[in-house]
C-alpha cells in the first residue's frame, strides 16, 4: 500500500508542476533494443523525452553510490529510515525491470563514491564508522556476488565522485577529513595502485559527474552551491573552466546521456529547498539548456543510464537526511 500511494502521489506532483506527464514504464521495455542517435542530432534526441515511474527500490535510500555494470544498475550504501550508514546493495535489471539484492557491502556507509569497471563495481571512500571520511576501496564480482577490498585511498574521503575512464578509476573531490578537497586519485586495477593525477581547480563536495566522449565533467557541488563546472582531458592531464550550470546547487547528480552532460536535481541553499530542475550540457555548442524537470524534487541521489535511458533510484524528497524515497525515476 506504502509503495502504490508513493507512486500515486508522484504522479500528481508531475501532472501539478507543469513537467512532462509521468508514464508508467511499460513491461516489454529494453534499453538495448533501441539505437543510439547521431551526436550530431542531440537536439531530435532529446526533444520527446518524458519521465517515468519504473518498480520501486525494495527500501528507501538516499546519499547512496550508483553505478552502472552491463544492462544492471548498482545503488550501494546510503541513509536508510533516516539513520546514515547502511550496507545496501540493491541491484536492477533493467532488461526485466526488477530488482534483487546482493552480496552488501563489507562496511556500512553513505556518500560512497560508486563506478563500473572491467567486469566489476567499485565502492570507493565513504563515511562510514570513522569520523572525517574512509580509505577503504572494494571491488565487487557479479559472477560470485563477492567484494573484495583493493588498495586504499592516499587519504579518507567522502563525497567524491568516482567514475571510470581510459581503464582506470578515477576519484575527484569530495571531503577529506572535514575539509573540501580538489584531489584527484588514478586506480589502475591491473597494478593495484593508485597514482596522483592533476587536482581539479575548485575543491568540492557532493558535486555532480559523469564521462562524456572521453572527458571527465564536473558541476555544482559545496561549498555555497557553486556554479563551476570544469572538464578533465587524460591525454593532457589538465582541467578546463566551461560555462557556470544555471542553478548552483549540490547533492545532485550527474551522467553522460544522448550526448550531453546531464545534471539533474540537488538541493540550495543550506539544504532548505530540493530542487526538480534538469540542466543539459552540450559540448558541441558549449551551452546549457534545459531538460524536462523532475516529477518530485531528489537530492543524495546518483544516476544511471543504460542504452538510451537514464535512472534516478531513491534520493531524499527533503533537505538534509532525515528522509527517504524508494522511488525509480526514467527519463526516456
Amino acid at each position: 500500500m506504502r509503495r502504490a500511494l508513493a507512486l500515486l502521489l508522484l504522479a500528481t506532483a508531475c501532472s501539478s508542476g507543469g513537467t512532462a506527464g509521468l508514464q508508467p514504464r511499460s513491461g516489454g521495455y529494453s534499453p538495448q533494443a533501441r539505437t543510439t542517435p547521431p551526436r550530431t542530432s542531440t537536439s531530435r534526441a532529446t526533444a520527446n523525452l518524458a519521465w517515468a515511474a519504473g518498480a520501486p527500490l525494495p527500501r528507501a535510500v538516499s546519499e547512496v553510490g550508483v553505478a552502472v555494470l552491463g544492462s544492471d544498475v548498482h545503488v550501494l550504501g546510503g541513509y536508510v529510515d533516516g539513520h546514515p550508514r547502511s550496507t545496501t546493495h540493491l541491484v536492477l535489471d533493467t532488461r526485466t525491470g526488477r530488482w534483487h539484492r546482493a552480496a552488501p557491502l563489507p562496511a556500512a556507509l553513505d556518500h560512497v563514491g560508486a563506478a563500473g569497471l572491467d567486469g566489476r563495481v567499485y565502492a570507493v571512500g565513504g563515511y562510514g564508522a570513522t569520523p572525517g571520511g574512509t580509505t577503504g576501496v572494494w571491488a565487487y564480482d557479479p559472477s560470485t556476488d563477492t567484494w573484495t577490498a583493493r588498495a586504499p585511498l592516499p587519504n579518507r574521503r567522502a563525497a567524491g565522485i568516482a567514475v571510470a575512464l581510459g581503464g582506470k578509476l578515477h576519484y575527484v573531490g569530495g571531503k577529506s577529513a572535514g575539509r573540501d578537497t580538489a584531489e584527484h586519485d588514478v586506480y589502475d586495477p591491473l597494478t593495484n595502485r593508485w597514482t596522483v593525477a592533476a587536482p581539479m581547480p575548485t575543491a568540492r563536495d557532493h558535486a555532480a559527474g559523469a564521462v562524456l566522449d572521453g572527458i571527465l565533467y564536473v558541476a555544482a557541488g559545496r561549498p555555497h552551491d557553486l556554479t563551476t563546472v570544469e572538464a578533465y582531458d587524460p591525454s593532457r592531464d589538465s582541467w578546463t573552466s566551461l560555462p557556470p550550470v544555471p542553478l548552483g546547487r549540490s547533492s545532485l547528480a550527474g551522467a553522460a546521456f544522448r550526448g550531453l552532460f546531464v545534471v539533474l536535481g540537488g538541493e540550495h541553499p543550506g539544504e532548505r529547498f530540493v530542487d526538480t530542475e534538469v540542466d543539459a550540457y552540450d559540448p558541441s555548442s558549449r551551452r546549457w539548456r534545459r531538460l524536462p524537470s523532475l516529477p518530485a524534487g531528489r537530492q543524495g541521489i546518483g544516476a544511471a543510464v543504460v542504452g538510451e535511458v537514464l535512472y534516478v533510484p531513491g534520493g531524499g524528497p527533503t533537505g538534509g537526511g532525515s528522509r527517504q524515497t524508494d522511488t525509480l525515476l526514467e527519463l526516456r
